[in-house]
């Protein structure tokens, strides 16, 4: 066994240099964050998120997953705004995680476009409800989304699915108004028209009998004066 003495260091002018951070008051510490990295197990949920429905465990996963400040969320997440009506319909509870998200930039405004303009279904009526109790959004989105549930209803064909439909936009629209997220006025024409052209189902006239309250100012206790024009229809 033969023993050699270690080399002295070479004095390169690149050699690495250690610094002590107690001798400067200038110097910081960068740590790489990767907690907003997307894992290729989240990856692989979210590409299945946008084809189907995820189970309530994979949802959950994806979920805790979302990075709470990230401004490139939708890039990260691969949601395109044409990508965003099979989110919504495959998986609401995704999509509105990554809406709430999108709130806080000037890309949601593409987004509520979409919305606007996608098929009137009860995932797209939760989402937009879920929207709204967390913060307030554009008036003109609001009147525009309820214009075209309203417009739908008017148009569906089928009348097991018109009911259906209407149904579900008039409970939609009684919690709007209940919350005070739409100032009735600014829509009580359309509104009202809408209840007595379906005013043989029971939503639509529970609808009608909160209007004429809010526009009367009458107590809900003795409401019956408020819709014998209604039920004549």
């Amino acid at each position: 066994m033969f023993l050699s003495i270690a080399p002295p260091l070479m004095n390169f002018e690149d050699e690495l240099l250690w610094f002590d951070v107690s001798l400067s008051n200038s110097a910081k510490i960068l740590f790489d964050d990767k907690s907003n990295y997307v894992t290729p197990n989240t990856k692989h949920l979210i590409e299945q998120a946008f084809i189907q429905p995820l189970s309530p465990q994979d949802q959950q996963i994806l979920r805790e997953y979302l990075p709470r400040e990230n401004q490139n969320i939708a890039h990260q997440y691969g949601l395109t705004p044409t990508k965003l009506p099979q989110l919504v319909e495959n998986n609401p509870l995704i999509s509105i995680e990554i809406l709430l998200k999108l709130m806080q930039t000037t890309d949601i405004t593409e987004y509520f476009h979409i919305l606007v303009n996608m098929d009137i279904t009860l995932h797209s009526m939760e989402v937009v409800n879920r929207l709204t109790t967390s913060g307030p959004l554009p008036t003109e989105f609001l009147h525009l989304y309820i214009s075209k549930c309203i417009t739908t209803c008017e148009t569906v064909k089928d009348k097991y699915m018109q009911s259906r439909l209407v149904r579900l936009v008039c409970v939609f629209l009684q919690s709007l108004i209940r919350n005070k997220i739409v100032n009735v006025k600014d829509l009580f024409i359309e509104i009202e028209a809408f209840c007595v052209g379906f005013s043989k189902i029971k939503e639509a006239a529970a609808l009608y009998r909160l209007i004429k309250h809010l526009e009367t100012g009458e107590t809900a206790q003795n409401p019956n004066h408020l819709i014998n024009k209604f039920d004549k229809n």
